[in-house]
């Protein structure tokens, strides 16, 4: 049998990829490799199968450190370029944009590997179906790898494609205990995981036992509502943890939001990259908090974040970009730190001092061995009463503090910016939406509630299809991938959310459209929704997300959703389903614990569904306003609060929700509606008598 003749392959292409004029800018950042890239598509896996080689997939995003160090060492380099070009098909994956293929091949490096992350490197049969892989490899290792891979293809191709069935076969299974109901909802199950946690916390530093210190804010959210009731147990481990995301070297103390994560137990050394998903997160988290533990600090965080993300992620026409790189002008947070001598040269003699013993900045440095320092909030300057200076607090208006980070910034200004990703990403603006509305509400910012609204409007005008359906991304108007489950919940929640912070009907009806298209194209037939719609590519499946992980699953943010319109509309059919995809993967929940926080929190909302509070009055009245004060204080789960139109004429709002429509006003002012489940209190018209209907 003669050999499959192969087509003719370029050694280098010198006038540049396939990858210049992609929407991504990851996939730009490799333009100019030598390597012969090819985006993922139908085009890519024909010419693996034309030629009869192995594909060799390369997924990472524009700000991951390790993925810039990768290229330069391998992918610019002619000689593996050369050798991957003649024995390959490489296909370079952008992982914002296709989530879903960086989901089910993420799972096929960490069956063959053990672990994961990014820059991620799985080599396949061209049919798409992974039989090696593994993350960052220096380039000799990785010249040895491609040499032994090729090799192996060519000599024992039928053991890799055994190998491949194998990993698929794996990728596609679920634990038993997944796949299985456990009976009727059970508080218990929520106590048991809850306190779990102080299993496995590290009570030193805050957070949970781990080398490096993930913020993980699917978890916290869950836990703080747990501590609504007064854990006694859970309360200091809470506020430890909070205490070092705010406090630590994870947090931007100069110029606003968060980092990714650090690289050490103790919450000092970042890895520098900003992501839009940890920090509308993180500001949910703090909100949350704010209201639960009653703390004006936690919410000034959230204050902080929100005003970082308005400010330096927002896109002109509304929409909020993806995330700021770790490296800058080729240095891993060049761009954050600082010496005693910077902070004393711009600060001056007078304040230096203080502002580096504020600010943890040391002549050692805690920053490798450079002697530079990633500022904290962790330093004391006490004055003779135990006390710090007045200057030096961070939350005082136009205080000297303010003025001296306003300097460090414009200084700060000067050094090489690190590099934005503009793409905007549906999911992830949902995350912000949410947590804009949420703080327009709380921390009394109207611009917040202005700029959710914009990207509300922007992420529903360029992603959403005529069908009804949404895309996964756009970047300067080229749209990338299609919407998967993450981005029709996230997107509804932040859309709910936006409903309860501006009264606008037409935003209640778009959440609910979304949850529509989600519940007839996602849903899987054990219970729960599959990653990918029904009409899907899927190289290995339609793969089913579960679990929550830096951002709760899409699984997890559609039952919270179902859970809150349920509450919110009085449609029963929202929490059936609910109810349903819970009892069916019940399993989960009593085996997996924290790993399904935000399932938990779901489950949560249906063991004790949030009152409903309905304001008939006028947009800008002094009593409406009070009665929604009073409304919104106890939680943001424990109350869901709006305020309608005083007359109940509002036909939108009618046709979106029918039992919020017909709410009138007295005579002489407007009214509070109570409603726990199908069961309404009489109206009331001031703040006290509100309240006293809201205490458990």
């Amino acid at each position: 049998m003669s050999p499959t003749p192969q087509r003719p392959v370029a050694e280098i292409r010198r006038d540049g990829n396939r990858l210049r004029h992609e929407p991504s800018l990851y996939l730009r950042q490799h333009a100019h490799n030598p390597v012969d890239w090819w985006p993922w598509g139908p085009e890519a896996l024909g010419e693996a199968a034309a030629r009869a080689c192995p594909i060799f997939l390369s997924i990472g995003y524009s700000s991951c450190h390790w993925c810039h160090v990768m290229e330069g060492e391998a992918f610019d380099d002619d000689d593996i370029a050369t050798f991957l070009n003649r024995h390959f098909v490489c296909i370079k994956v952008d992982r914002e944009e296709r989530p879903d293929l960086d989901a089910v091949y993420m799972d096929a490096v960490q069956a063959l590997t053990g672990h994961g992350g990014w820059p991620m490197s799985s080599f396949l049969t061209p049919e798409g179906r992974p039989f090696h892989g593994g993350t960052y490899f220096p380039a000799a290792h990785f010249r040895h790898l491609i040499e032994q891979v090729a090799a192996l293809w060519r000599e024992r191709p039928a053991d890799l494609r055994a190998q491949a069935d194998r990993v698929a076969a794996h990728v596609a299974e679920l634990p038993d205990w997944a796949r299985q109901p456990a009976g009727p909802l059970d508080p218990a199950w929520l106590e048991a995981a809850a306190h779990h946690a102080l299993d496995i916390a590290d009570h030193e530093h805050g957070g949970f036992r781990q080398r490096q210190k993930f913020p993980t804010p699917v978890k916290w959210r869950f836990l703080v509502s747990r501590c609504r009731d007064g854990d006694a147990e859970l309360g200091p481990l809470v506020a430890s943890t909070l205490a070092a995301i705010a406090g630590g070297g994870l947090r931007d103390h100069l110029g606003g939001g968060f980092f990714r994560y650090t690289v050490d137990a103790a919450w000092t050394v970042p890895h520098f990259e900003k992501m839009l998903y940890d920090n509308a997160q993180l500001a949910s988290l703090f909100l949350e908090a704010g209201r639960t533990l009653d703390s004006v600090a936690y919410t000034e965080v959230a204050r902080d974040t929100l005003a970082f993300l308005v400010r330096e992620m927002r896109d002109p026409d509304g929409g909020l970009y993806a995330s700021f790189d770790a490296d800058s002008g080729g240095h891993e947070g060049s761009y954050y730190l600082w010496t005693p001598d910077e902070v004393l040269q711009v600060a001056g003699a007078a304040d230096g001092p203080a502002l580096c013993a504020l600010l943890g900045i040391t002549p050692e440095g805690n920053f490798e061995d450079s002697g530079s320092s990633v500022p904290s909030r962790r330093g004391s300057l006490e004055t003779g009463d135990g006390r710090p200076p007045a200057w030096a607090d961070p939350d005082a208006a136009g205080g000297a503090f303010a003025r001296q980070r306003a300097v460090l910034l414009a200084e700060r200004a000067r050094r090489t910016p690190p590099g934005l990703d503009r793409k905007v990403v549906t999911a992830w603006n949902g995350l912000a939406i949410a947590a804009l509305a949420r703080g327009g509400v709380d921390c009394g910012e109207p611009a917040f509630i202005a700029a959710a609204d914009a990207a509300a409007d922007f992420v529903l005008g360029h992603h959403r299809r005529t069908d009804g359906s949404l895309g996964r991304s756009s970047s300067a108007g080229q749209a990338a991938g299609d919407g998967i489950l993450d981005d029709y919940a996230c997107l509804a929640d932040g859309l709910l959310e936006l409903f309860l912070a501006t009264g606008q009907a037409r935003r209640l009806a778009e959440a609910r459209a979304l949850v529509a298209t989600a519940l007839a194209r996602f849903a899987h037939p054990d219970g729960g929704w599959y990653l990918v719609p029904d009409d899907a590519e899927a190289p290995l499946g339609r793969p089913l997300e579960l679990f929550d992980n830096v951002e709760p699953s899409g699984n997890a943010t559609l039952l919270r959703v179902l859970a809150r319109l349920g509450a919110l509309t009085g449609e029963t059919a929202y929490l059936r389903e609910a109810e349903r995809v819970l009892a069916a993967r019940g399993g989960l929940l009593v085996r997996a614990g924290l790993d399904v926080a935000g399932w938990l929190g779901a489950a949560q909302l249906l063991l004790s569904p949030p009152a409903v509070v309905v304001v008939a009055g006028r947009a800008g009245d002094p009593r409406a306003a009070a009665l929604l004060e009073a409304a919104r204080a106890p939680g943001p789960d424990t109350v869901l609060a709006v305020l309608v139109p005083a007359d109940g004429a509002d036909r939108a709002l009618a046709a979106a929700a029918p039992a919020l429509a017909g709410k009138r006003t007295a005579d002489d002012g407007p009214l509070a509606y109570v409603c726990r489940g199908m069961t309404c209190a009489a109206p009331v018209a001031d703040a006290a008598a509100l309240r006293a209907l809201l205490e458990p």
